[in-house]
C-alpha cells in the first residue's frame, strides 16, 4: 500500500511538472533531471499503461480424450478399445489378452503391450468427433515397440443410422494420417498431428466423410505407452 502511495505521488508531480519544473526532485529526490515536459509526459503515460500490458498467464489446453493417464481408479483402460472381437479379424481376436495395467520403474498406471507373435498387440481411444477447421496434435510417453501411431478416421459403417457416442464396432475407418513409427530403449515423448502434412486431393475426400477420430497405437513387440492427451487449435486449412 505505501509503495501505490509513493507511485500516485509521483505520478501526480510529474502531470505537473511541464508548468513546474521545480517538482520534479520531489518526485524523484534521487535523481537529477534537465526539465523537458514532454519526456515528463511520455513517461508517466508509460508508468501508467504499463500494467496493462501484462500478459495473464495461458492455461494449459485440457485434453479432449478420456483417462489418457489410464488412472481411473475402478477402470483403468476406461475409454480406450483394447477388445477387437467385434471385427472378426483372426489376429485380434485375443488382443485385449495382451494389454495390462501395471507399474513400470517409478511410473504406476502405464500400459504394458505384451507379445502376440506377428500381428502385434493394438489400442485405440474412444472415437471423438472430428471438427472441421481445427488441426489436431497428440502426445504420448512411450517406450519398447517397434511401435506405429496414428490418427484413425471413421465413418458409420453402411446400415448403421449416425447418433452420438457410437462404439467402435458400429464404424469403418476410412482415414489415417501420417504415423509416427519407431523404437525406444527408454521413456521417450512422441507427438503426432492431424494433417502433420500437405492433405492430397484424395485425403481432403476421405477426411471430408470421415465423422469420428481415434488415437491407434500399434506395437510389434513388448512397450508401454502412458500420459496420452489430445489437443485441437483452428487451422483454416481443415475446413474443407
Amino acid at each position: 500500500m505505501e509503495r501505490h502511495g509513493k507511485v500516485r505521488r509521483a505520478l501526480f508531480l510529474l502531470a505537473n511538472a511541464a508548468h513546474d519544473p521545480t517538482l520534479i526532485p520531489t518526485a524523484f529526490p534521487s535523481r537529477i533531471f534537465t526539465p523537458d515536459p514532454m519526456r515528463f509526459l511520455v513517461l508517466s503515460v508509460s508508468l501508467i499503461a504499463a500494467p496493462l500490458h501484462a500478459a495473464p498467464p495461458v492455461a494449459p489446453q485440457q485434453s479432449i480424450i478420456e483417462n489418457g493417464n489410464f488412472d481411473n481408479p475402478a477402470e483403468p483402460l476406461k475409454g480406450w478399445i483394447v477388445d477387437y472381437a467385434f471385427a472378426g479379424n483372426s489376429n485380434y481376436m485375443g488382443n485385449k489378452d495382451h494389454v495390462s495395467i501395471v507399474t513400470e520403474g517409478v511410473r504406476k498406471n502405464v500400459v504394458q503391450f505384451g507379445s502376440a507373435g506377428d500381428a502385434g498387440v493394438k489400442m485405440e481411444c474412444r472415437a471423438f468427433p472430428l471438427e472441421p477447421g481445427f488441426r489436431y496434435t497428440c502426445t504420448l510417453d512411450i517406450k519398447g515397440g517397434g511401435y506405429r501411431i496414428y490418427f484413425a478416421g471413421y465413418q458409420f459403417t453402411p446400415g448403421v443410422r449416425p447418433h452420438e457416442n457410437p462404439e467402435l464396432g458400429e464404424l469403418r475407418m476410412i482415414y489415417q494420417s501420417k504415423a509416427t513409427v519407431g523404437s525406444s530403449a527408454d521413456w521417450k515423448q512422441e507427438k503426432l498431428e492431424l494433417p502433420g502434412v500437405k492433405l492430397s486431393p484424395q485425403a481432403i475426400e476421405h477426411l471430408k466423410k470421415a465423422r469420428y477420430l481415434t488415437v491407434y497405437i500399434w506395437m510389434a513387440k513388448p512397450g508401454f505407452v502412458d500420459n496420452v492427451t489430445v489437443t485441437k487449435v483452428a487451422d483454416p486449412t481443415m475446413k474443407f
